[in-house]
């Protein structure tokens, strides 16, 4: 049983990113709110949990396939990590790859077809880029169009209820502004390897920023989110200065802490739309995901 040999539930769960999966949730809620009243019933509730079971499952999918496919690199610059380190097998890997894909495509059917045709474009995306893609100039857009049909993931159940403008315009907004949150956040990711020039590095990321707290802005003035949504937003707006502050400064150890951040405010914008859809009550309930994941932050890697 040598693929077995010392491996521990710890090193699973390092191995899967375990605190970035507490953004899933709240991006399938966005989801189920943009266009459905979110009535708090068993039926919901229900779907809500198959949703993220499924969100889940295909984002395992997409950080081990990434590992698996980063191995002979990870060898010479990541060896502690669960693959290279020999601590996980990439047999015991892939098998994983497996069961996990075919369970969320077992699940998503029970949903529904819609859901099951998005979760199919969503492992494509998610192969494409783990493949492909990663190291080419598309690989943050493809990263932000996975994150983006998560959240059309958990519009799935309620596509036949879209009946008005404001729903349309309100989901487009949200898709929007998550793709270029999340292209930003995968660019600066690259920073940390591959480095951007001193202008693009001084104006692009904090102008991207500003670009989409004023949009959320003026989107709530407009009448299509409630104005108490710029009450979380001012808290997403103080993370985004701490963690421009010292951009100035080319230090590998404090892009991984602005990545760090980066991601942890997907649940900040997340209940930002989520407050200015259905109210206060909800984006503050969202916010709580931030709890485990920010003591798991201090324990275990994430990208």
């Amino acid at each position: 049983m040598i693929f077995m040999k010392n491996v521990s539930i710890k090193d699973y769960l390092v191995l899967v990113r375990l605190p970035n999966l507490f953004t899933l949730p709240s991006n399938i809620l966005v989801g189920m709110a943009t266009i459905s009243s979110l009535a708090f019933t068993l039926t919901s509730f229900t779907q809500f949990l198959l949703l993220v079971t499924i969100s889940v499952l295909l984002y395992c999918v997409g950080i081990v396939l990434n590992d698996l496919y980063d191995f002979d690199i990870d060898k010479k610059e990541r060896p502690n990590r669960p693959l290279p380190s020999g601590r996980i097998s990439r047999r015991s890997a892939i098998v994983l790859v497996v069961i996990f894909s075919i369970l969320a495509l077992i699940v998503s059917l029970l949903v529904s077809f819609s859901t099951l045709v998005i979760s199919s474009f969503l492992f494509l995306a998610i192969f494409g880029y783990d493949k492909y893609l990663k190291n080419t100039h598309a690989g943050p857009f493809t990263v932000a169009s996975a994150r983006v049909m998560n959240i059309l993931l958990g519009a799935s159940v309620s596509f036949t209820s879209v009946d008005s403008y404001s729903q349309i315009v309100t989901l487009a907004f949200v898709l929007i502004i998550t793709f270029v949150y999340v292209s930003l956040i995968g660019f600066i990711s690259r920073h940390e390897v591959y480095g951007f020039s001193d202008n693009t590095k001084l104006l692009f990321p904090p102008a991207i920023v500003a670009t989409i707290i004023s949009s959320i802005i003026l989107f709530s003035l407009m009448g299509f989110f409630k104005l108490e949504s710029l009450i979380i937003l001012s808290l997403f707006s103080f993370i985004m200065i701490i963690s421009f502050s010292r951009i100035y400064r080319r230090d590998s150890g404090r892009t991984q802490q602005r990545v760090r951040n980066l991601i942890l405010s997907i649940i900040v914008l997340d209940s930002t739309f989520l407050t200015g859809i259905i109210g206060i009550e909800l984006g503050l309930a969202v916010l709580t995901l931030m709890a485990p994941m920010l003591v798991l932050a201090n324990k275990m890697y994430m990208t």
